[in-house]
């Protein structure tokens, strides 16, 4: 066979390669899910580890009022532990069904609360659809154990931003806010839902296309030995 001839067969055999590796079907997208941790746990002096499985998800302690970024996941039945930073102690444990939801992978936001004898996980699922132009989305997670039901309020409004109270382990839905590429300025007022009394002031500035959760944190009543977190409030941006 000549140079030439044997020149044409390689390119015609390349280019039937790259035909059949162009109608291949893609593999098979495992699926994977995404996951924030906060430490809303008011009377853990050192911070807290996070484990899914045995497989330790921070680097450093994990303060009161802290969260991690999502963190990713395989789809399946997880088991959470939450151990004392550096301590093998536990400060609570659980179980949790993680889904997979392939092009839009799931989100859930997790968090330790309540003292030390009455630790618990809370386990809450986000719904991060993009907010209309100019729009930015906002809810509000109750994780003080001793503190009344809740709601929200922008400034003084005399109408609340959700329309139910939320009480502790529960959380609102996301309502959409007026919000600019620049941000506007918010100052949410979250007050008794019984006595209308103002609990905590969280202000924030709502930039359009942005996802925040405020999780109301720490306790009525403090710990002798954590006096400072009572309860208050963070801001937590999901997107």
């Amino acid at each position: 066979m000549s140079i030439m001839k044997k020149y044409i067969v390689y390119i015609a055999g390349l280019f039937s390669v790259l035909f059949f590796s162009g109608c291949a079907k893609d593999p098979v997208n495992p699926g994977y899910a995404q996951y924030m941790f906060i430490n809303a746990a008011p009377d853990v002096a050192a911070g807290l580890d996070f484990f899914v499985g045995d497989l330790k998800q921070n680097i450093l302690p994990i303060a009161f009022g802290s969260n991690t970024i999502y963190n990713s996941t395989t789809p399946g039945n997880k088991d959470i532990t939450v151990r004392m930073a550096g301590l093998p102690t536990i400060f609570s444990t659980g179980k949790f069904s993680v889904s997979d939801l392939r092009d839009q992978p799931a989100r859930y936001t997790l968090i330790a609360a309540n003292k030390l004898e009455n630790a618990e996980l809370l386990w809450f699922q986000d719904n991060l659809t993009t907010p209309a132009s100019g729009k930015a989305h906002l809810r509000i997670i109750h994780a003080s154990g001793d503190a009344p039901a809740i709601n929200a309020f922008v400034g003084t409004a005399t109408t609340p931003l959700y329309g139910s109270a939320v009480s502790y382990r529960g959380a609102s839905s996301f309502v959409a806010l007026d919000a600019t590429l620049l941000g506007t300025a918010y100052s949410i007022q979250i007050r008794n839902a019984a006595t209308n009394a103002l609990i905590r002031t969280q202000t924030m500035t709502a930039v359009s296309g942005k996802i925040y959760t405020i999780i109301i944190r720490g306790s009525v009543t403090p710990s002798p030995w954590l006096t400072a977190n009572t309860v208050s409030s963070t801001l937590v941006a999901n997107n």
